[in-house]
């Protein structure tokens, strides 16, 4: 039997748009009703924005003491990929642990409902066995995921998406990186500069397709210049 409660905003998914918005609404007043079926805070902070920063931090390390016998002396390093598993874990994630931005939707006023979302009716949204009516609307910020391409075999193999990668707690010897947008040359970059050998494919004809084009051809220079193979 279905329960209906009232809010005066539904906010639909607590990425970074959708906490902002529902944080926001909820300080300013209103009955923010925050629906997640993930972490609060989405992608940005547990699988992207801030740990693939930790991961470019350390990779950018790694290439600047690899310029040091030209310019200043010697200098031997040891890539340890341990040590940016280790600090995703303990300084980025919490170990995957929403707990504290939970508490900071909270502290704003705003109400936490973990689970998926379905509207209803207008401005009605079910989550489990509960609905939630919105008297002023609902804010859908659902987010996106990776798109799987249709590659015969692929579904029967093991593979990474970026949250596989960004979780990562070792580097395999060699990698092969479909798409070459933004995330696919950061995390190329990165796991080349720890001794990873690896290959980008991108299906149009240069890198970073939705940039300028001098982006994708510097992206490409900088990845070769790396060892990075790119097709």
């Amino acid at each position: 039997m279905s329960t209906n409660e009232q809010a005066d905003v539904v906010v639909v998914g607590l990425g970074p748009g959708g906490e902002h918005v529902a944080g926001t609404l909820a300080e300013a007043g209103l009955d923010v009703v925050g629906v997640e079926a993930e972490l609060v805070g989405g992608e940005c902070p547990y699988w992207a924005c801030v740990p693939s920063k930790m991961m470019i931090r350390a990779g950018n390390l790694l290439a600047e003491a690899g310029r040091v016998p030209a310019l200043a002396g010697e200098a031997v390093v040891s890539p340890d990929w341990t040590r940016v598993a280790g600090r995703i874990r303990d300084e980025a994630t919490d170990d995957w642990n929403d707990q504290v931005a939970a508490d900071r939707f909270a502290a704003k006023g705003g109400r936490l409902v973990r689970g998926r979302g379905r509207l209803v009716g207008p401005r009605r949204v079910m989550v489990g066995d509960r609905t939630f009516e919105a008297r002023r609307g609902v804010v859908l910020a659902t987010g996106t995921r990776p798109r799987i391409p249709a590659v015969p075999g692929l579904e029967g193999t093991p593979y990474w998406t970026n949250r596989d990668a960004v979780a990562a707690k070792g580097l395999s010897a060699s990698m092969l990186v479909l798409g070459g947008g933004a995330i696919g040359v950061e995390l190329a970059q990165v796991f080349a500069r720890f001794k990873c050998a690896v290959t980008v494919i991108e299906g149009q004809d240069r890198l970073l397709a939705q940039e300028e084009p001098e982006a994708g051809e510097l992206a490409a220079e900088a990845l070769r210049a790396d060892g990075v193979t790119v097709l």
